[in-house]
């Protein structure tokens, strides 16, 4: 997989070629609440609660669709994320429980 910051350029020309570069946060921050529901909606399927057929192929679309938000709203705030992924990552490792 590409570096973070590589996939952030990648989501952000993408985002200027189709004009929804100044798409609104909360607008990115609510669209990532349907691609979470969604997501919700097929872990559902898999553990049978929902009588309806788990298809992987679409649960990992589901996914890759959050991480395009993802990756677009830290785009808005100018964060850079393989930074904060490395910063995030050394305090788990300091971590001895989930607290």
């Amino acid at each position: 997989m590409k570096p973070l910051t590589e996939l952030q350029k990648q989501v952000n020309a993408y985002d200027e070629k189709y004009g929804w570069a100044d798409d609104a946060t909360a607008h990115i921050a609510l669209h990532m609440n349907e691609e979470l529901g969604e997501i919700s909606r097929r872990i559902l399927r898999y553990e049978g609660y929902k009588n309806e057929r788990f298809d992987r192929k679409e649960l990992a679309e589901e996914l890759t669709d959050l991480l395009y938000l993802l990756l677009k709203l830290a785009n808005k705030f100018n964060i850079g994320l393989d930074e904060e992924w490395d910063s995030m990552w050394s305090r788990y490792e300091k971590k001895t429980s989930r607290r």
